[in-house]
């Protein structure tokens, strides 16, 4: 039986998942998320099978950068990232992993054509860890090598693939570490907590934790109060419905609150015209989190108030503004390549970024920032918090290439699938501005385009190692012509016409 290897498929074996349960949980859409990113396949649907969730394995395969390949004389599937490798053989429980047996508790099968192989197994061993959201359907995967953090313990919210799930610059940009393995079905998709305890395991009161009095939402702004202690939250911006989800570290719903819990979520009416209601839980009990939600009308980005208040938080909801993030490679200590004629690459890259901006922050429908505005060294991880933590929607980074005398042309990168249509625009409009030949838009795992989380592309416009490229692209009107066709991409990309 022939199968090739982008129909590869997943089985995530979800255990202790309550036999009960499996009669509802078949008949609802299981949904996918890698890193609160939606993914989606057209090949096969999820779905539960024998208590265990059935999802496409490509896409999964893409988002962890691992390789697949398929042995049909053995009928074995290897599966290689790193110094990890796996072994697995259809319709055996026994599987290879750096040489030594392990046994699996679903073994791998063809189904339709198709190769479905066990997650919980995998996921462990490529550094995945996974919560289940019974009450949505739905399956979250984290990544453990993207933060110092984990997921948040309890069931997650149902996300987008086109929404960005990092917070803004005022917030950590991650959920706290899961101390407990979830069990699918626990709490609701408010909070898997008791709203009983203040996470000390104890009646003694821990003063570490601090008590919510209010929380409240007028028509302009949300504020949260507490009793004592300091109120910064960790957040994720949610989509398909959206959302826009507040989790408050040390912290438990005071009597009031925890008196309009029904089932540990509690419900406000919202006057506020782009947020339809908010609810709130006391979300976890070690650590203790309040989370609060603001199921929203449509999309709405927040902006945190100051506020002279500690134990106090504040704010604004408004409509989304399109944010555009411009890189301008390398910088300071970092200059880049040489050219042929002994200029650096990051004065290029500086020039061509603040043109592109320029022309950009002529359009008020957009949000423009640049990860440098001068000579100074970013450090690559910098550029990708800085991206991620204002829930860019775009990221485009602007290089020059440097190799034999002879190598000439334009190149456009990208790592991640979801940035994969982006490139093509840019590139498509980068070949006939730079005149140079076209060499094609690849893929790479350059740090700044693996590790952002909305689209994102490197561009590398030429060689400065060529002569002929390098001539021109130090010169305004080739900047100037180029950085018109990349602001003409960006609109085309975001539909504004």
């Amino acid at each position: 039986m022939k199968i090739p290897a982008f129909c590869f498929m997943l089985l995530i074996s979800v255990m202790l998942l309550p036999t009960t349960a499996l009669g509802a949980e078949a008949s609802n859409a299981i949904k996918l998320f890698m890193n609160e990113k939606r993914l989606v396949s057209s090949e096969v649907q999820p779905r539960i099978v024998s208590g265990n969730t059935i999802v496409p394995v490509r896409i999964i395969v893409e988002e962890i950068g691992a390789k697949v390949t398929w042995d049909e004389a053995t009928s074995k599937v290897t599966i290689v990232k790193d110094d990890v490798n796996i072994q697995l053989t259809i319709n055996s429980k026994t599987a290879l992993i750096k040489g030594k047996k392990e046994v699996m508790e679903v073994a791998p099968i063809i189904d339709k054509g198709n190769t479905m192989l066990p997650l919980r197994f995998i996921g462990q061993q490529m550094g995945i860890e996974f919560t289940w959201d019974a009450s949505t359907s739905s399956v979250h995967m984290f990544k453990k090598d993207d933060s110092d953090s984990k997921p948040v313990t309890g069931p997650v919210d149902v996300v987008d693939g086109n929404t960005p799930t990092t917070p803004p610059p005022t917030t950590p940009t991650n959920p706290t570490t899961p101390t407990n393995p979830v069990k699918p079905g626990d709490g609701t998709e408010t909070g898997s907590g008791t709203g009983t305890g203040t996470g000390t395991g104890s009646n003694i009161p821990d003063p570490n934790v601090h008590l919510v009095q209010s929380i409240v939402l007028t028509d302009k702004e949300l504020t949260v109060t507490a009793k004592d202690g300091t109120l910064v939250p960790t957040s994720m911006k949610l989509a398909n419905p959206n959302r826009i989800v507040l989790d408050f570290p040390n912290t438990v719903l005071d009597e009031p609150l925890k008196k309009l819990l029904v089932k540990n979520a509690g419900e406000l009416s919202s006057k506020h015209p782009l947020v339809e209601k908010v609810r709130f839980s006391n979300f976890n009990d070690n650590p203790a989190t309040v989370r609060v939600i603001l199921d929203l009308k449509s999309t709405a980005d927040y902006k945190v108030q100051p506020t002279k208040l500690p134990n106090q938080w504040k704010a604004t909801i408004a409509e989304h503004q399109l944010t555009v993030v411009i890189d301008a490679g390398h910088g300071d200590n970092d200059p880049g390549a040489l050219s042929i004629t002994g200029r650096h690459e990051k004065d290029f890259t500086l020039s061509m970024a603040k043109k592109v901006e320029q022309l950009l922050l002529q359009d008020k429908r957009l949000n423009v920032l640049m990860t440098r505005s001068d000579d100074t060294f970013i450090p690559l991880d910098d550029r990708v918090s800085f991206a991620n933590n204002i829930q860019s929607d775009l990221f485009l980074s602007i290089h020059g290439n440097s190799a034999k005398a002879t190598v000439s042309g334009t190149e456009t990168y990208y790592n991640r699938p979801e940035s994969a249509a982006f490139a093509n625009v840019i590139h498509k409009y980068a070949i006939p501005a730079t005149g140079f030949p076209d060499r094609k838009v690849r893929e790479a795992d350059f740090r700044v385009i693996t590790k952002t989380t909305m689209p994102a592309v490197l561009l590398e416009v030429g060689y400065l190692s060529n002569k002929n490229d390098e001539s021109a692209m130090y010169k305004d009107a080739f900047q100037d012509k180029l950085a018109s066709a990349l602001v003409a991409a960006i609109k085309e990309y975001l539909n504004l016409k």
